[in-house]
């Protein structure tokens, strides 16, 4: 016979994007009152400043992120 746990209840996160003068923002409510707000920018260009070495052109975006994952600490 199959014995069951209650899984411990967890916060949901609200997201929500918003269009702004920068770009999109989307904002994240977190507990009662954490807003945390980031700003959208295209993936390989966020990778590269992260400090990707990879050849944007030459490479897609997911390699690029499995690159700066992988180097990272």
């Amino acid at each position: 016979m199959a014995t069951f746990k209650t899984k411990k209840k967890s916060y949901g996160l609200e997201v929500k994007t918003f269009p702004g003068g920068k770009g999109n923002y989307l904002v994240i409510i977190a507990g009662k009152s954490e807003y945390h707000v980031f700003v959208e920018v295209e993936a390989k260009e966020a990778a590269t400043d992260c400090g990707c070495k990879l050849d944007p052109s030459k490479s897609t975006t997911r390699q690029m992120w499995k690159d700066l994952w992988n180097a990272a600490p």
